[in-house]
Parts: structure tokens; sequence; C-alpha cells
């Protein structure tokens, strides 16, 4: 197969790529400073078989030459791997320790959550961020949320959200400065939490 035929076969990435990467990325700092807000995915983006349509943006913004990916089984297609290659550059690791974007669907085997990096003291920032892909997110009082970036409380639901998630999440929220960040990504909408959010499970 030549090199033109494999790129022929690939799904196009944003239409207006600076524009478009802007968008999502603005959109992905508010949701991560808002914990628990829920923002609509700002663009039109096509998804390869294993993504969905946000977590796709979310990498096509995010993930470039330097940060390395891993997907769960479920997500690490072909497709996904060649389309993520191709338009962000990015390494796809197979060991999740390694990964700085880590992305499975919310029905998959997260055991997987516990070796994800989660920095050190003196650089923090060299944890992960798992992007969760959900098929609803909702803000009835599944979840009361609290800390900085929302004033009092906020509420969020997320369906499905096994109680694994919340033991490894309550054991993360301690780990600050160092912990993961996480951002759930419905087909249209993203929402996250941030390692300084802390979840109270109604």
């Amino acid at each position: 197969m030549t090199l033109q035929s494999q790129t022929s076969d690939l799904l196009p990435g944003f239409d207006h790529a600076a524009f478009d990467s802007n968008a999502v990325f603005r959109a992905l700092l508010d949701a991560m400073s808002r914990p628990g807000r829920i923002y609509d995915l700002p663009v039109n983006v096509a998804a390869p078989d294993g993504l969905n349509e946000a977590a796709t943006a979310a990498l096509l913004a995010m993930a470039d030459m330097d940060t390395t990916v891993w997907l769960a089984p479920s997500c690490a297609t072909k497709s996904a791997c060649d389309h993520l290659k191709f338009h962000c550059g990015c390494p796809i690791s197979t060991d999740v320790k390694q990964a700085d974007f880590a992305v499975a669907r919310i029905s998959d085997d997260l055991s997987f959550i516990t070796d994800l990096a989660v920095g050190n003291a003196e650089y923090p920032d060299q944890s992960a961020t798992l992007i969760l892909m959900v098929d609803e997110i909702s803000d009835r009082p599944s979840m009361t949320l609290s800390g900085p970036g929302i004033k009092d409380t906020h509420s969020l639901a997320i369906k499905d959200l096994p109680a694994s998630f919340h033991a490894w999440r309550a054991e993360n929220h301690h780990l600050f400065p160092c912990g993961v960040d996480v951002i759930f990504a419905s087909p249209t909408q993203i929402a996250a939490l941030s390692r300084t959010t802390r979840i109270e499970v109604n």
C-alpha cells in the first residue's frame, strides 16, 4: 500500500486547524478550571473507530509529538492509532505508566487507573490526564463537587460511573499537588474533575 493510499483512508482532523484547536483547548481549560461544569463540544469533528467525537477533539487539541498516548484495548483500533499518529504526531504506548493521556471507555476494565503517573513533588505536572469516554453527562445530583473553581458546590452525574472510580478518585485527591486530572467525554459534551476537586457521592 502506498503512502498516498494510506493517507486517503484517514479521516480528516479539524476543518480549521488553528481555530478549531483553539476553541477545543479553551473549552477544556474552562472545564478543568470549573470542575463539574458541562461544556458543549465547540466544533464538529470526525471520530475514528475506537474514539468518540469529544475524545478525538480533545486529543487533536492537546496531543503532540512530545505527549505519549495510551489507548485502552477497546479504543486501540488501527483506525484510532493511525488517526492520532497522523494528525497529532504523538507516540502511542502500550505501557499505561508512560501515558501523558490515557483514553478508555467507562465500560472498560478501569483497573489500569491505579498505574497512571501522578507526578512527583518537584514536578507534579508530570502526571497523566485520563480521558474517559461516557454515554451521558448531566447535572443531576449524583455527585456533589466542591473545591477550587467551584462556588459553594456543584452537581454532576456520569452515567454508569463505577464505585471503583470513586475509591480511586478519593485516594487521588489526597495526593495533591500530585494526582491525575480527569476529562469526561460524551460524544458532544465534556466535563472535568481536577485533582483538587472534592467529591461527595450521593
